[in-house]
């Protein structure tokens, strides 16, 4: 059983592979990085123990090596990485949680690695998917393209291996807003190691090409701890 999902692993990455390449030739990386300077990596922040809401403000500080942006043009694509006790507190909503709630959270959120990609679309107020466009069909193309089709777009690198996307959720922004949200998770590697990891981001309904976001295996380890109840 174990050999033959393997084997159906390995063969929907080549799909993917495949499609992204017969889709289309990507542009490699014509992007405007953002100039975030990282603070210095401390040891001691893994000891320290922080209430929910400063824990979260640490790690959405693109100073803490957590989140990554790149601008193009009149779009901003930022990438959020989500530790297993960030996405614990995002559903509890509280300042304290019961340490056995969080061990069993956790637990259950292990085996995978996640993230959020944003796409903004700088200075307008626009529905993104509605930039540029003139008809409605076009519109109900991108529509479909984001809830169905774009997750076979997306990779990460983790180490020496290339994951598919296997968690996929679009959030619609409705008119409200000019960004659009990406839910994203993949299965860790076989190895389990901390490692290098950089997110790959076929880009086509903007036509920008393709978009590295990289993430240091220090800053991903070097994390600070809820404080329990």
């Amino acid at each position: 059983m174990k050999t033959f999902r393997l084997l159906f692993f390995l063969l929907f990455l080549l799909l993917v592979h495949a499609g992204c390449e017969g889709e289309a030739r990507v542009k490699e990386d014509p992007v405007q990085a953002e100039e975030v300077e990282e603070m210095p990596l401390s040891e001691a922040i893994t000891r320290e123990k922080m209430t929910a809401d400063n824990y979260i403000n640490w790690v959405r500080n693109p100073q803490n090596g957590l989140v990554k942006a790149k601008t193009i043009d009149d779009l901003k694509f930022t990438v959020q990485y989500k530790p297993y006790e960030y996405i614990v507190y995002l559903e509890e909503r509280t300042d304290k949680v019961a340490d056995t709630l969080l061990k069993r959270k956790v637990k259950e959120l292990e085996g995978m690695q996640y993230y959020d990609l944003k796409i903004l679309l700088k200075n307008s107020q626009q529905e993104l998917l509605k930039s540029g466009l003139s008809t409605r069909e076009e519109y109900e193309k991108r529509v479909n393209y984001f809830s169905f089709h774009m997750q076979q777009d997306i990779q990460l690198v983790d180490g020496n291996d290339t994951l598919p996307c296997a968690l996929y959720h679009f959030e619609r922004a409705y008119d409200v807003t000019p960004v659009c949200t990406l839910l994203l998770g993949f299965r860790k590697s076989e190895s389990n190691a901390m490692k290098p990891k950089t997110l790959l981001v076929y880009e086509r309904t903007f036509n920008k090409g393709l978009l590295k976001f990289t993430f240091k295996e220090k800053r991903l380890q070097t994390l600070p701890k809820l404080l329990t109840l």
